[in-house]
């Protein structure tokens, strides 16, 4: 569950629906010895999601394991969260005004988000969002080529886990404060542009992807955090890991960690692998209307 925020952008993703075939981005990264294959996950979803990109899918037969963000079917006990760090502690009287409105929209109790720390709150948030346009996580690309492989007896691997991932979040400096802020204010925003989104991830478009994400204000700190650090580590473990140095691999972490110059694909050229994209992008049909509002400026 912790997976669904740890994306740069998570409160993007847990909107996208589809009403065609998803073709997201797919690369392949490889050596004399191994090759890669990297696909962006949506964590939650529907079945117009499927079927998964040829460009994906071909590499299935001859793969010598799946490679995930968590093995999502771990046990895992979260322990006690100091009454300090709820929420009703550290969010703003404004903030917590709109966290009980958008609670009374989405049929959530305002006093269990408000007893959660902010990030826990957050990711309740998006998760009732996802509910809302028909998304759920057993339909999510993780959980449905975590079952195929689970089915055809192909080996899973890890790059973090539950476990790390809860202490990831719990060890934000400001206990997610910045992540529940962006989720508020950035709601309205993020519902307008769902279709938008929804069509440049569609279509693989990353320049539209990009463009959305760099509106959304989550601070430097949070999105070295949650995004920049673990894109560097998860690159190390691909090369120096042993269970990684012969093979096949398809590896399948959220669809924001593989964009830009400190994404994973790009993290891989540098450690000396050869990257290409094999499938591809097609111009997206829409503008972004917080591009247009923000007129190109980052917060």
């Amino acid at each position: 569950m912790f997976k669904s925020l740890l994306t740069k952008a998570g409160i993007l993703l847990t909107i996208f629906s589809s009403g065609a075939s998803a073709e997201p981005q797919v690369w392949l990264a490889k050596d004399n010895q191994r090759q890669f294959v990297l696909m962006g996950s949506i964590h939650v979803g529907s079945d117009a999601l499927y079927p998964l990109p040829d460009a994906f899918n071909r590499y299935w037969p001859q793969a010598d394991g799946l490679i995930l963000e968590a093995n999502i079917q771990k046990q895992f006990s979260m322990p006690a969260i100091d009454e300090a760090y709820f929420t009703r502690k550290l969010l703003p009287p404004s903030d917590i005004r709109t966290l009980r409105d958008l609670a009374a929209q989405l049929k959530l109790s305002s006093f269990s988000l408000l007893e959660s720390p902010p990030w826990l709150t957050a990711m309740h948030l998006q998760m009732a969002q996802s509910l809302k346009f028909g998304l759920t996580p057993d339909k999510g690309i993780d959980q449905v080529v975590f079952n195929r492989a689970q089915k055809e007896n192909l080996p899973i691997f890890e790059l973090e886990g539950i476990e790390a991932q809860f202490r990831l979040l719990s060890s934000l400096p400001d206990h997610g404060l910045n992540l529940l802020q962006t989720t508020l204010n950035e709601w309205p925003l993020l519902e307008e542009e769902m279709t938008c989104l929804l069509t440049a991830w569609q279509q693989g478009n990353n320049a539209v992807l990009t463009e959305l994400s760099q509106q959304v204000a989550l601070s430097e700190e949070t999105e070295q955090h949650l995004l920049i650090q673990r894109n560097y580590n998860w690159a190390k473990q691909l090369t120096i890991s042993p269970q990684y140095q012969k093979g096949t691999f398809l590896v399948v972490v959220g669809a924001y960690h593989m964009m830009g110059e400190e994404g994973l694909p790009a993290l891989l050229q540098k450690q000396g692998f050869t990257v290409q994209q094999i499938n591809s992008a097609q111009p997206a049909s829409c503008q972004s209307g917080i591009a247009k509002k923000t007129s190109g400026h980052r917060p």
